[in-house]
């Protein structure tokens, strides 16, 4: 950590989202430790969030594998749940198919420039994504607390010294400074000088309190949206679990952000959801996944109205990304890395069944979580398991890693 040329770490893994298919990283997790490749950090986003907290309480693959099917953890799983028909009025519940069909229609009319100047105002996005939001989590502010008797000698929001480092990405939504008075005004200056959204990184103590992130990377998503995205990210160095992965997991219109202290309201890591770039920057080995593309009825929608940009955009950079075509502010030997592209872009097809369901109810015009009893849990935690382990495994032998 001293010679400032050097990487921080050997190798990195990234745990990109996932959803409620989570559990594959860490099957992914255990195959790298089987073949001595541990990661000695990892960058988890979205659902890849929970996998990396997983992670840190329970760094040795068997503790994992009993966390993982845990009946602990099957409780933090079903606290996420649809909002109750008590919970939303006739008029909001047509809000939610009014509005995601607005962000449909918009998506295919705007241009980029344009989808920057969807959401009016600060007050009113936050208002929307806290009220159109579709789930909730029951007894939020100690959703996570029973998990930590898997680490026991520490808080469970404290980082396990036995376990690779964690840093995890998510974003918040402020309230831009006005205009200044002696500036010229401009017919489309409306929104933009009124809130933007920065990408947050939660970093581990040890990367934290280095000199690396003086030349930490600008965040990807402003290069699509630079009006709506802040340009630089914010390193947050003193932060706990619980409100970090309860942020990162906050997808826009499926669960509402949550405040943090000193941040204002949060939201999820899709601003940044594979950050290879980062990636590439700490470590000289880099486990990534392939990506399938971005659903164009809803998810991209969502996040163009929010973030302004288009994911399947940012998804191409990312699987076209080559590692010497980093920032040249650093030196070239900085910038490479060995890159590795897990093959899990078709999680979605074959663990169909595997993970939570969702079910449109006409009859409450609702979108329901259609949660498996405790022993269908485990089943799906381990298919979801196999999944990632057999796949990094055989990638590992493919390529005599």
């Amino acid at each position: 950590m001293n010679n400032t040329h050097a990487k921080p770490y050997e190798r990195v893994q990234l745990f990109s989202g996932g959803g409620s298919r989570f559990a594959y990283y860490l099957g992914s997790y255990a195959a790298l430790a089987a073949h001595d490749l541990t990661p000695d950090i990892i960058v988890g986003t979205c659902g890849g969030s929970l996998s990396a907290y997983l992670v840190n309480l329970a760094p040795d693959p068997k503790d994992l594998q009993e966390l993982m099917c845990s009946r602990e953890l099957y409780f933090a799983i079903t606290a996420i749940r649809h909002v109750a028909p008590d919970e939303a009025n006739r008029r909001l519940k047509i809000r939610y198919m009014t509005q995601a069909l607005k962000r449909w229609r918009l998506s295919r009319q705007l241009s980029n420039r344009q989808k920057q100047q969807q959401a009016d105002n600060y007050e009113r996005l936050l208002y929307e994504l806290q009220q159109l939001a579709m789930f909730r989590i029951d007894n939020e502010g100690q959703w996570l607390d029973e998990l930590s008797r898997f680490y026991p000698k520490q808080n469970n929001n404290s980082f396990n010294t036995a376990a690779p480092e964690i840093a995890i990405i998510a974003s918040r939504l402020y309230q831009a400074p006005n205009q200044a008075p002696n500036q010229t005004p401009n017919a489309d200056k409306s929104v933009h000088n009124e809130f933007k959204l920065q990408e947050l990184l939660f970093a581990p103590p040890r990367l934290a309190v280095s000199e690396h992130f003086d030349e930490i990377l600008n965040p990807p998503a402003h290069t699509f949206a630079d009006r709506r995205i802040h340009q630089s990210v914010n390193v947050v160095k003193q932060w706990a679990f619980n409100s970090a992965v309860r942020a990162s997991m906050a997808d826009m219109y499926y669960l509402p952000p949550t405040p943090i202290d000193d941040l204002g309201w949060c939201l999820g890591g899709v601003i940044n959801l594979t950050p290879v770039e980062l990636a590439c920057q700490l470590g000289q080995t880099v486990f990534a996944e392939t990506k399938a593309g971005y659903d164009t009825y809803l998810a991209s929608p969502a996040i163009q109205r929010v973030f302004g940009f288009e994911p399947n955009e940012r998804l191409a950079q990312v699987h076209g990304y080559q590692p010497m075509e980093t920032s040249s502010l650093v030196k070239s030997e900085r910038n490479s890395c060995q890159l590795h592209w897990l093959p899990f872009a078709d999680n979605g097809q074959q663990l169909a069944g595997q993970h939570v369901q969702k079910r449109f109810n006409i009859r409450q015009m609702t979108v329901e979580l259609i949660h498996s009893d405790y022993d269908g849990f485990v089943q799906q935690m381990q298919a979801q398991w196999q999944y990632g382990y057999q796949r990094t495994a055989d990638y590992i032998q493919q390529h005599g890693l």
